[in-house]
């Protein structure tokens, strides 16, 4: 088990060992984002600007700018309200960033309702050049914060303008992954299970909801496909709308995040636009914030986040 802001720092880490110019931005909460892992293991290539998250994103730019890779850190409350016109600037002045943002939805539950991003894939999924990403486990974390330096490394050096990626990750400890011997291809969605009755699509936080539901509806009789989207607004139509014409159109999705603007929501429009009929139920928040609770899962719960929502919804469209 480990945070899956640990594999962020191992995937930066590895990439710094083998000569990418990564640089860290932080603004006070390194320690709770997990970057702090990267700055122990290089001392001269951080720094700490205080509790100033659009001052960090727009050091980051500057940094970008002039030949470094940065990577900028904190809330994903603060790094999408403070930092959407920063973020938005970076991608405009082809002075693109990294980003780590993390606490994201519920999972801040104590802290309650001011510091709950609900809107957080809404706020930037639509800047031009940005890439959001939400990884599920460590491994899966390591392995596309390495690939994105190495994309940004590359465009650099083809003299391209680059993209900015957005990481989003919660806080609690998760599997290092999910399957055995699991393939991370860049912008690909991830199969977890396959069946033919329904679609169930999970991303971050809330993908052991899926999986889980996968299972048990398995011993009801239902073959469900179980899919792993972390690509939000790039999403895999290929291998999501080929398991979604399977099933007949038949596809669930859970989100930490606002119904409106979410996974599902942008997941559904980009099938739309391919041309994948389909009949989606969608779980989110549906338009209310947060509120202080001692764990996540209790917010989860009372929004119907859970295993048996998605069993729930999946039987609904099978009915």
């Amino acid at each position: 088990m480990s945070k899956v802001q640990a594999g962020l720092a191992k995937g930066a880490i590895r990439a710094a060992q083998e000569g990418s110019p990564v640089f860290s931005i932080s603004s006070d909460v390194q320690g709770s984002t997990g970057i702090s892992a990267y700055q122990k293991s290089f001392p001269g290539r951080f720094i700490e600007v205080g509790i100033a998250e659009a001052n960090m994103i727009s050091t980051g730019a500057g940094m970008s700018k002039v030949g470094f890779i940065p990577i900028v850190d904190t809330f994903g409350q603060f790094g999408v309200t403070k930092g959407n016109l920063p973020l938005t600037m970076a991608a405009l002045s082809q002075g693109p960033v990294i980003a780590m943002f993390s606490h994201v939805g519920f999972q801040d539950a104590a802290d309650g309702a001011s510091h709950q991003a609900t809107t957080y894939l809404a706020a930037v999924s639509a800047i031009p050049h940005t890439v959001v990403i939400v990884p599920s486990c460590s491994d899966e974390a390591e392995e596309f914060m390495y690939q994105a330096i190495k994309r940004f490394e590359a465009d650099r050096a083809a003299g391209k303008d680059g993209e900015s990626y957005i990481f989003f990750v919660g806080r609690e400890n998760y599997p290092l992954s999910w399957v055995e011997n699991p393939v991370y291809d860049w912008g690909k969605a991830q199969v977890l299970q396959e069946g033919g009755d329904v679609v169930l699509v999970g991303s971050g936080v809330l993908l052991n909801r899926v999986i889980e539901a996968g299972k048990q509806l398995a011993s009801d009789g239902v073959k469900a496909t179980v899919i792993n989207n972390p690509f939000i607004n790039h999403v895999d139509v290929e291998t999501i709308g080929a398991a979604v014409q399977a099933s007949g159109g038949k596809l669930v999705t859970i989100d930490d995040h606002q119904s409106i603007g979410g996974m599902g929501a942008q997941l559904s429009h980009a099938l739309s636009c391919a041309g994948v009929t389909h009949h989606i139920k969608t779980l989110g928040i549906d338009g209310e914030f947060g509120q202080s609770a001692y764990k996540a899962d209790q917010l989860y719960e009372k929004n119907g986040l859970s295993v048996e929502g998605v069993m729930a919804a999946a039987k609904e469209l099978l009915a």
